[in-house]
Parts: C-alpha cells; structure tokens; sequence
C-alpha cells in the first residue's frame, strides 16, 4: 500500500513539473519579446506582488499554529535565493536568447546539486554524476553559441551580455537554493500555498524600490499582458513546481526543469527576430535528453 501510494505521489510530482517547464516556456517567449519595451523591475514588482497576494488568500484559509517557529531563516534564506533566481533571470532576457538564458538556468543546477550533497556527506549515484556532467558540457556548448555569435539572436559580445550570461548561471545556483528551502519548508508542514505567500516579499521590496518613479508611467499601458503573464507564466508554474518539489528529490526537480528549454526553443520559433541556432539545438536538445533519462531513473527507482 505504501509502495502504490508512493509511485502515486511521484507520478503526480513528475507531471506537476513537466506541466510547469510547459507554461514556463510559453511565458518566457512572450516576455523575451515584451521586456524589450518595458523595465526588467517593473514587471518583477507587479507580477510577484499580485502573486503573494493571491496565495495569501488561500494560506490564511488553512492557518495553523506555531508555523513560524524554526522556519524563520529558511523563510528569509528563500526570499535572497527568489532574488537572485528570478531577477536576474529577467535581466538576462533582455540581452540572451531565451532558450539559451533557461538552459543556463537549468543546466547547471543539477551539478550544483550534487556538490551541495558532496559537502552534505551524502552518497551520489555515478549515474547522477554522469547526467549532472553531461548538463554541464550541454551549458558550456551554449555559451560557446552566444560568444561566438551562433546563436538565435545575432549580438556582439558586449558587457551587458557577459553580464547576462554571468546572471543566467547565478539563476541556476540560485533555483537549486530555492528548491532545497521550499522542500525544507514543506517538511516542516508549510502548504504549497503558505510558501507561495511568503518568498516574494524580497523581490517585491527590491522591484518597487527599483521603479516607484517610473511605476504610473507603464503601468496602465502594459496591466494587460503583465496580468497574463503573471497567471500563465508565474502563478501556475510556480504551483506546479511547488507540488514537484513536495513530492520529487531535488536533483529530480532541477532535472526536470531541462526540458524548459527545449520547450522555449520550438516556441520561440514563431519569433521573427530570432533565426534557427544549430549549435543551440544541439545543446538545448542535449539538456532535453538527459533530463528525460534522469525522470526514467527516478520513476525505475520508485518501481523496484
């Protein structure tokens, strides 16, 4: 019984993710070609704050005592790695190609794993090593593509885009952060909608002090797709991941973040102002492959 209930509960993690990176990649097309007109913060501060406040409909719902006892610095501790994760992330849009910036993201979150486990004295699988290496290769063929000029979008290689390279890998170290807090937090009886309610109030602080003089100027002309993006590309995702998160390992969780990119790399597309990247092919699809073989180990393992 507890084996049927476990293979359930994995199962329904695993499709929870998948679903996630999908919404994702469709958001982050549509960002990667609104961003160019509106301020990176200005988007962060309203969508997040809009966000929180729709979760923390629902956790006032199912308040329970003593929540915050001991959990106080896993709170804050999730609340810099959001930072980190989500506003560099879409800094980087606006310089990277946006298959590439999730690839990044992602790619170098599963190896960042494992050396935390490696500190943490835990035993490590060569298989996991050999996947969290081969995410590793797929990044590093994916930078080559943006320094040599090879990849969808055409740029020169200026500070702004070293810098947004630089932000995308931060974004990867930071996911994983984010990942091992929410789990924490889930542990010690925190619902998926309490987190969501709680991880944004450093974002939202940063992005408002970032925008207040220019905040009335954009906001009525932009509210519409800012709303949209906020629900499809925010709000759901991050339910989902959450769910993935409270039921999958973290190596598996960051894994199955690989396939955003490949998602991001066919949705892009149907953008005219970006061209076909062999080399970022080869790279997305690699991160693809090997995040679909960690999710076969992870559901074989539960199996047996």
């Amino acid at each position: 019984m507890v084996e049927i209930i476990k293979k359930h509960t994995t199962t329904v993690g695993l499709t929870a993710l998948v679903l996630s990176a999908l919404l994702t990649s469709m958001s982050q097309v549509f960002y990667a070609k609104q961003v160019q007109e509106v301020p990176t913060f200005l988007f962060t501060g309203i969508s997040f704050f809009i966000t929180a406040i729709y979760f923390s409909f629902f956790a006032r719902k199912r308040k329970q005592l003593n929540v915050w006892k001991g959990n106080i610095k896993n709170v804050v501790k999730l609340n810099a790695a959001t930072v980190i994760t989500f506003m560099g992330f879409y800094f980087a849009l606006k310089y990277v190609e946006s298959a590439i910036v999730s690839a990044l993201e992602m790619g170098i979150g599963p190896l960042f794993v494992l050396i935390i486990a490696v500190f943490a004295k835990e035993s490590i699988p060569r298989v996991q090593w050999a996947i969290a290496l081969g995410t590793f290769i797929a990044c590093t063929i994916l930078i080559v593509a943006v320094i040599s000029g090879k990849s969808a979008v055409q740029m020169d290689l200026t500070l702004p885009v070293i810098v947004a390279l630089i932000a995308s890998v931060g974004c990867g170290i930071g996911a994983v952060l984010c990942t091992i807090y929410s789990k924490r937090l889930s542990e010690a009886g925190w619902t998926t909608s309490m987190i969501l309610a709680n991880r944004y109030y450093g974002i939202i602080l940063l992005s408002f002090s970032a925008t207040f003089d220019i905040f009335f100027n954009y906001f009525s002309g932009n509210i519409s797709w800012i709303l949209a993006v906020t629900v499809i590309g925010v709000m759901l995702p991050m339910y989902l991941l959450q769910i993935g998160i409270q039921y999958c390992s973290s190596l598996i969780v960051m894994m199955s973040l690989c396939f955003v990119p490949i998602f991001t790399f066919f949705f892009q597309l149907f953008d005219p102002r970006l061209s076909w990247s062999p080399i970022s092919f080869i790279g997305i699809s690699l991160l693809f492959i090997l995040g679909v073989c960690s999710l076969y180990l992870e559901k074989k393992s539960v199996s047996e």
